[in-house]
């Protein structure tokens, strides 16, 4: 949230250190600073208010409290001359709550749909543009100036942290109602973009219908505009849960909706009506204005929690005076009662929505004591020995035996392109489900890493994963899961240079005897998945057993390329006596200015004709001509020879190679390579 300095100011009497300090005191008090920028002779905080003080914070009142409670000043309240109060058309409200639940409140726990809703009357207005001052406030955290009461209504919203709204009058025809929308009902809203509505959505409507989302957008047909004359001014507070819905499902994210579902306490509406009010009597000074319609069916009621000295100082592990932790909480607005034995009774400000049990306070009391004064200490030595869990040593194990086998594991997405269970927001197409089992990703895995096995030199590609599978379907009452949750175990085999078979018949056997139990595994095209649920009541893990750790090894990574690469492969035949590293010298050779597009190389084969039988002369093997197959003029025929296979992978980082640039590349390794007396197959 974007917070002006100047605003700030106008909070305390005395000068506020400089904004830097300002960001450092609240950082180690409350709240992150994301950064600070300098605009037109104010300095702007960027605050991360998280959701656990939204309830108060999301405003420059929360944060002035927060920066007095820190550095111990009195925070100055802007005294608010009410307007007098005219005899005007009295204003009628209709709250209609579907599901109407009567229970008193506590610490402002309410889930009617709309819990408050303030109106007021004035007439003799006047739209025009706002005084520069108010543009200012508003223009130095990024909000656009519309117009005197607009600005006004935004003001008020970014001070205290409660939405306003005002409604042209002279279109508003009968009551103000609060209800949810009929299913196809239609609003155009401020930005002028046309709604469909549904039931799950909260309106503020009239006889005529729609006026506004409620908690989210103004609707068109009530604009403020330079024509309006009289208002209808609209503080409330509405069902948090509702309104995030609402804006999910809607795609409208406004300051008002983020307010809304974070949940402001429903007293904050009454005084931000009072302010509301005073602002535009100062604005307008020709207005009228009527009584205010407060329809409060359940007012609030003031959380207060009670907890011993001794208790905070415990949890703090500190020794802090009664006296020094009144002080604190009362520096934060809370109301403190010492009573006998040392206990604490704390008298919670509506806003503190945040503060509910005895640790809550103890927080409180820490952060601003300092947590930079708890004492160091090492935390006590666990002595109890707990057995481990079957399921975490049935894992575990599989995990060692696959990985002593080559095998390496994966995990991929627990979401799916199909399935029983549908996500009702998919990240993407392709993610639109919970998976029902593990195969279907792992054959994907499978392709990607062989494809990539001449590039990365794999003899072979081997993986796995344990994870949760959903087969079942989804209950139909109350939209629960009604079946169960599986853990599953896939494996999968696909050959790279090497060719074997019966890899995963032979690891899933491998699992099955270390474990001493028979694996049903269901296997199609070189992968097996296995149901790991009936296993563990079968199993129990040896006494002092831990998982064996792969040795920690430090390895240097580097950019991959993301071009594709080419594969050429040479084999040729040599003397017997001429080792590989030999041939590879000649080939590494040929290859010259040309390394840097050499990706990888290795030897992936070696043929070596079987000798002759006992007593038989030794076979002898012609140099033959690599195009017509006939004998070739020199190098030495009759040798006993040896052939190598290498395969040499071509690949550029910073752009697509062509296959005429690897020929030449490819001719230069059969030139030299002829130089030898040595001719490729």
């Amino acid at each position: 949230m974007l917070v002006s300095y100047n605003w700030l100011q106008t909070y305390f009497k005395e000068k506020l250190p400089p904004a830097e300090k300002v960001g450092e005191v609240l950082t180690f008090s409350a709240f992150e600073i994301d950064g600070i920028e300098q605009k037109n002779g104010d300095s702007v905080l960027d605050v991360k208010v998280l959701p656990d003080r939204a309830h108060y914070a999301l405003c420059h009142r929360g944060i002035a409290h927060e920066i007095a409670a820190a550095i111990d000043e009195k925070i100055v309240l802007p005294l608010k001359k009410n307007p007098n109060v005219e005899k005007l058309p009295p204003l009628k409200v209709v709250i209609s709550d579907p599901n109407p639940i009567s229970h008193k409140l506590e610490a402002e726990s309410c889930i009617s749909d709309c819990r408050r809703y303030i109106g007021r009357r004035v007439s003799g207005v006047k739209i025009s543009e706002s005084p520069k001052r108010l543009k200012e406030r508003l223009e130095s955290i990024g909000e656009r100036s519309i117009n005197n009461v607009v600005d006004a209504a935004n003001f008020v919203m970014f001070d205290m942290g409660q939405p306003l709204h005002a409604f042209d009058a002279d279109k508003v025809k009968g009551a103000i109602q609060i209800r949810r929308a009929e299913s196809g009902e239609k609003i155009s809203t401020l930005d002028c973009k046309d709604i469909i509505l549904d039931s799950e959505i909260l309106m503020i409507a009239d006889d005529m219908g729609p006026l506004a989302i409620a908690g989210i957008k103004g609707g068109k047909r009530a604009e403020v505009g330079p024509e309006t004359k009289n208002l209808i001014l609209e503080s409330a507070n509405f069902e948090p849960t509702l309104i995030r819905r609402a804006s999910e499902r809607l795609q409208i994210r406004t300051g008002a909706s983020k307010r809304f579902e974070n949940e402001i306490s429903p007293e904050v509406a009454g005084k931000a009506m009072t302010e509301f009010s005073a602002l535009l009597a100062d604005l307008l000074p020709e207005a009228e204005f009527g009584e205010v319609k407060d329809a409060y069916p359940t007012p609030a009621r003031q959380s207060v929690i009670e907890a011993k000295i001794n208790f905070i100082n415990s949890l703090l592990d500190l020794k802090i005076s009664e006296k020094e932790i009144a002080g604190i909480l009362e520096r934060l607005g809370i109301a403190v009662e010492i009573r006998g034995g040392g206990v604490l009774s704390a008298a919670i400000p509506f806003e503190r929505l945040d503060l509910k049990i005895p640790e809550d306070l103890a927080e409180e009391v820490g952060r601003l004591y300092g947590y930079d004064k708890v004492p160091v200490a090492a935390l006590p030595a666990a002595k109890l020995e707990t057995a481990t869990p079957a399921r975490f040593y049935l894992e575990n194990r599989i995990r060692e035996i696959l990985v002593a086998g080559g095998f390496s594991e994966i995990m991929a997405s627990s979401l799916s392109a199909k399935g029983e269970l549908a996500i009702e927001k998919p990240l993407a197409s392709d993610k639109s489900f919970l998976r029902t089992n593990l195969s279907e990703n792992l054959k994907t895995s499978l392709k990607l890493n062989a494809a990539n096995a001449p590039l990365i030199g794999l003899p072979e590609v081997k993986i796995f994963e344990i994870g949760k599978v959903w087969p079942a379907s989804a209950s139909a009452s109350a939209g629960e899961f009604g079946g169960r949750e599986e853990s599953h175990l896939a494996l999968g085999y696909a050959p790279g240079r090497i060719k074997n078979k019966g890899i995963v018949e032979g690891a899933v056997k491998k699992i099955s005897a270390e474990l001493g139990i028979e694996l049903k595994a269901k296997i199609t095209d070189n992968a097996a998945e296995i149901d790991l649920e009936p296993i563990p009541p079968k199993i129990s893990a040896p006494e002092n057993w831990r998982p064996k750790l792969p040795p920690v090894e430090t390895t240097k990574y580097k950019p991959f390329s993301t071009y594709p690469f080419i594969v050429r492969d040479v084999a040729l035949f040599v003397p017997e006596n001429i080792s590989d590293q030999a041939v590879w010298s000649v080939i590494e050779k040929a290859v010259g200015q040309s390394a840097d597009l050499l990706a990888n190389h290795y030897l992936f084969d070696i043929y070596k004709p079987k000798g002759p039988p006992a007593g038989a002369a030794p076979v002898r093997l012609p140099v033959r001509d690599t195009q017509t197959g006939a004998p070739r003029a020199g190098g030495q025929a009759g040798e006993q020879k040896i052939s190598y296979a290498f395969r040499l992978v071509f690949q550029s980082a910073g752009r697509t190679l062509a296959d005429g640039e690897v020929n030449k590349i490819m001719a230069e390794v059969y030139k030299g390579l002829a130089d030898r007396g040595w001719q490729a197959r």
